[in-house]
């Protein structure tokens, strides 16, 4: 028997036409490489670690936070008064947990903390979670 006959054809696949190179729009579609990619999101509620409530170590504040993990899993937290530090006790999971559907994306960390009254602007300003009608 010949070998010729013992190869199963192979399907030909239409060319795709130019420009319309899968990849190459995904690339164009997505972020830089150099670019710092950090995820963040608020969380108005107290944050408990080993059920004791985290306080901001300059003013004392215990809610209203701007939570931010970088690229290496991460976690810092980010007072209104504009201190920010690393909380080893949280985790990527614990982030996740927090962060919500969709959001906004900012060109750097500066531009979201003057947005969103994390840059000292509104330090000790408190805002009630649920609006108050009268």
């Amino acid at each position: 028997m010949p070998t010729k006959d013992l190869q199963q054809s192979r399907a030909i696949l239409a060319e795709t036409l130019f420009g319309d190179d899968a990849l190459l729009r995904l690339q164009g579609e997505s972020e830089p490489d150099d670019s710092i990619r950090i995820r963040t999101t608020l969380h108005s509620d107290p944050i408990a670690i080993t059920g004791i409530t985290v306080m901001c170590p300059h003013c004392g504040a215990r809610r209203d936070w701007l939570v931010i993990c970088d690229v290496l899993g991460r976690i810092f937290l980010r007072c209104r008064c504009a201190h920010q530090w690393h909380e080893p006790e949280l985790t990527r999971a614990d982030f996740n947990a927090m962060v919500g559907e969709g959001g906004q994306k900012y060109p750097s960390l500066e531009a979201l903390a003057r947005d969103t009254g994390h840059d000292g602007t509104l330090a000790g300003a408190y805002f009630p979670d649920k609006a108050i009608t009268s």
